[in-house]
């Protein structure tokens, strides 16, 4: 079960300006970015975001509390 003490962010799959692979983009609501790098392609990014995104958060060292 998430935490509910801290606010979760949106996640992104992005590809490379050079269009050799893919990262995850991961923005708070408070504008802070995070990057998940090293997909070969959209499909893996998006895997990742599957996987992941509902409890990275959590454990990140960046944390927003959520909106009262």
């Amino acid at each position: 079960m998430s935490d509910p003490n801290i606010e979760r962010p949106t996640y992104e799959p992005v590809q490379l300006k050079d269009g050799s692979g893919y990262f995850v983009r991961i923005t708070w609501s408070d504008g802070f970015e995070n990057e998940i790098d090293g997909f070969a392609d959209e499909g893996e990014a998006r895997d990742w975001i599957n996987k992941n995104s509902a409890h990275w958060h959590e454990w990140a060292s960046h944390r927003v509390p959520p909106k009262r």
